[in-house]
């Protein structure tokens, strides 16, 4: 099989990260020839790696009537053509819109991963390009696509994002210790953190408040951030308002995500919104307990004190009371580790969802 993966670019992020390693287990495991459309990033080099075409296209914008969509899909036309392009998966807005274009003039079917939320704008309404399928990453993105956009439910197809639990091994003390020496912590210290793209949406500032909180209380407490992205600015002037600099690291996205969490003794998802969570998968599989906001798909991978710690979104107080519960019960936190490791090696792998993606492209072809 053929297949063309789209997305807006390569750099990390939920989205980047399953593109790659959707279409590296369809290369290793299923014999496909994958090409993905973007207009390029930090994972490039990877893809070469792992034998994927990269096709790089001008979509250096978020409007989905862009010109700059419509010379993108002249491009894939003859693309689609000449490689006898089987399917096209739409991963974003913007290349939903590019997938359906290049599908209607080349007669190709198209399907779209749905990885988060939408609001109901008109483009949507009178233009909705979700393909012959929609795949949902969560029980609540799938109601949503139902409910909110009138979906049919015979045409979402509900596909849990997946990790592979065998990246997340053991790391020496020496390793951890090395880890925190390059975010300028102590080695002793203990760290709470947090790895994702930044953005207001991440909520990333109330786990700042958070760290606010707890100062007084748990001085031997240190703070990282590890992203990149628009928000950054943010979050450094409120590091810098409440005075946070001395407990408080912001470092950039690391490819080694497991030495990363290995060197976090708690992990914080403060979203305000989310669709599924790779970051907490990839914690819960590392054997980080996880604090996270009760939004979107994320109660589909944490249950309350059972897999993690669930507080409202935008309550640092909330926040910082689940981080201390975890840090001095450290039972409890045991007991969420193990099994939270276990429901994602049964439930949210990288094999699970590459072979129920695979189903949804054999199911319109």
């Amino acid at each position: 099989m053929n297949i063309l993966i789209l997305t807006n670019h390569l750099n990390f992020g939920g989205v980047s990260v399953y593109v790659h390693q959707l279409a590296a287990l369809l290369v290793r495991k299923y014999g496909a020839k994958v090409f993905v459309g973007s207009r390029g990033g930090d994972l490039e080099a990877e893809l070469k790696r792992d034998g994927i075409v990269h096709i790089r296209l001008p979509l250096t914008t978020k409007c989905e009537v862009s010109p700059k969509v419509f010379l993108s899909a002249l491009k894939l036309t003859g693309l689609v053509r000449r490689e006898k392009i089987d399917v096209i998966h739409a991963n974003t807005r913007v290349t939903q819109v590019l997938g359906s274009l290049v599908s209607l003039w080349t007669r190709r079917p198209m399907v779209t991963t749905c990885h988060g939320y939408f609001k109901r704008r008109l483009g949507r309404v009178f233009m909705p390009c979700w393909g012959r399928r929609v795949i949902a990453i969560s029980d609540q993105v799938r109601d949503h696509l139902a409910y909110d956009f009138d979906v049919p439910a015979d045409r979402i197809d509900l596909v849990y994002n997946g990790i592979d639990p065998q990246r997340f091994v053991a790391h020496t003390a020496a390793e951890i210790a090395g880890q925190k020496k390059a975010w300028g912590i102590d080695a002793a210290k203990l760290v709470v953190g947090h790895i994702g793209r930044l953005s207001s949406v991440k909520g990333q500032k109330y786990m700042l408040l958070a760290a606010d909180v707890l100062r007084a209380r748990r001085p031997e407490l240190r703070w990282v951030i590890v992203g990149d992205g628009n928000e950054g600015k943010h979050l450094r002037q409120l590091i810098a308002e409440k005075k946070l600099q001395d407990i408080v690291r912001l470092c950039p996205s690391a490819g080694n995500t497991s030495l990363a969490l290995a060197a976090m003794d708690a992990f914080v998802m403060p979203s305000l919104q989310e669709g599924l969570g790779i970051s907490i998968l990839e914690a819960q599989a590392q054997g980080v307990p996880v604090v996270a906001s009760r939004v979107g798909g994320i109660p589909t991978v944490i249950e309350d004190g059972i897999s993690g710690l669930l507080v409202s979104s935008g309550d640092p107080p909330a926040i910082a009371a689940a981080v201390e519960r975890l840090l001095e019960d450290r039972s409890l936190a045991q007991a969420i580790v193990s099994r939270a490791k276990k429901r994602v090696a049964e439930t949210f792998t990288l094999d699970a969802m590459t072979q129920k993606t695979q189903a949804v492209y054999q199911s319109v072809l």
